[in-house]
């Protein structure tokens, strides 16, 4: 009896000292000062791909505070969903919401679920301003905040974390990730310092598009800054000035690019699939859907010798609280000698292990297919 008593008091006082801590004021992504009255007990993600960073600091309970979501992730990368759902089944009850980076929001669903907190995209900024919802939100003294881990991602999501740290009073937490995160970031940056930088070109999500399309990349932003960051030449930054775009086959012909890298999840648009990389993915079926984009039209006069290989990537890890692992994959693509010891997939396994209460399940990161093995006909 006295030992239930005195955790019932341990409790309390925990609580009270949380509670001690607010009002606080934050600085999000957008350079915003934000007012948080009180430790934030209704959350709504703009994104739910960002439920990972809330997963590394709300470690056994991850969706205790979460009460609405687009669940974007849920499209982007079903693989990963899957484990979710697995692993907190009370994932299936929060509320589905309409709210895109573009578009229209649905503000009057989103206020329905009696929000205290709203975790938004940096890039959904511009639509949030253009409606009359940060005013709305104003009155009714919920708070929003801007996160990243799109636009750029190796200086973004530690800010992000920091930030989610604050916002959640686990600042410990934050802190014990971050550390791990900017050391391993510090030695990968270190070692690239001197290599020659390789000309790449992302072909972002390949095959998406259908029919043949070739070829959609990033510029500053996503996988073509994250490849910038780390030393490279990104070729998708050198033809055009968007964050995202076209480039057309005819151009990289010319170009021949050192690395040529196809990203992909196991998302499906309007009935078409990209490269199924992710959890529960089977090699052998990513192998023929690289071999299948590698066949298109003309796409083999890309290759500045016949021993050329096409390196495919699962798509996710730059847009991640991970991204540091998507990193690595790069290091390990642009420069292979430099970086043999580098094991990706091991930090992967660590991160989850040391940081989350994620399962530990078969994964596939990478595959790269070269067009000497091909079939005859591919050419």
């Amino acid at each position: 009896m006295l030992m239930r008593h005195v955790l019932w008091l341990l409790l309390l006082l925990g609580a009270w000292a949380q509670a001690a801590d607010y009002p606080r004021v934050v600085t999000d992504l957008a350079g915003r000062s934000v007012t948080l009255p009180h430790a934030p007990q209704r959350i709504v993600l703009q994104d739910s791909n960002d439920l990972l960073a809330v997963a590394l600091l709300e470690r056994e309970h991850p969706l205790k505070r979460l009460v609405a979501w687009d669940n974007n992730l849920a499209s982007s990368d079903p693989g990963l969903w899957n484990v979710i759902r697995q692993r907190w089944p009370e994932a299936r009850n929060v509320q589905a919401l309409d709210f895109p980076q573009s578009g229209q929001l649905d503000i009057e669903t989103l206020l329905r679920t009696h929000p205290d907190l709203i975790i938004a995209r940096l890039g959904a900024r511009a639509t949030i301003e253009n409606t009359v919802l940060e005013s709305v939100l104003q009155r009714l003294g919920i708070a929003l905040i801007y996160v990243d881990s799109e636009l750029d991602p190796l200086t973004n999501v530690p800010r992000s974390i920091e930030l989610l740290g604050q916002v959640l009073g686990r600042e410990e937490r934050a802190q014990a990730y971050l550390d791990h995160y900017r050391l391993q970031l510090s030695r990968l940056q270190q070692r690239t310092q001197g290599l020659s930088a390789p000309r790449v070109f992302v072909e972002a999500r390949a095959g998406q598009a259908g029919g043949g399309g070739c070829c959609h990349t990033q510029g500053q932003s996503g996988w073509g800054l994250l490849s910038e960051r780390l030393g490279a030449l990104n070729l998708g930054s050198h033809y055009m000035h968007s964050e995202s775009g076209d480039v057309a086959l005819e151009t990289l012909i010319l170009s021949k690019p050192d690395v040529y890298l196809m990203t992909g999840t196991q998302r499906t648009r309007n009935g078409i699939g990209a490269i199924p990389f992710g959890y529960g993915a089977d090699s052998a079926q990513i192998n023929r859907q690289m071999q299948q984009l590698m066949a298109r039209p003309g796409f083999s006069a890309i290759v500045q010798s016949p021993d050329q290989c096409v390196q495919g990537l699962s798509h996710q890890f730059y847009n991640s609280v991970f991204n540091i692992v998507g990193a690595q994959w790069l290091a390990k693509m642009f420069w292979p000698a430099a970086f043999a010891d580098l094991d990706p997939d091991a930090e992967y396994r660590r991160l989850i292990h040391n940081f989350t209460t994620l399962p530990d399940l078969p994964f596939i990161f990478h595959q790269q297919v070269c067009f000497k093995n091909l079939p005859s006909k591919a050419g």
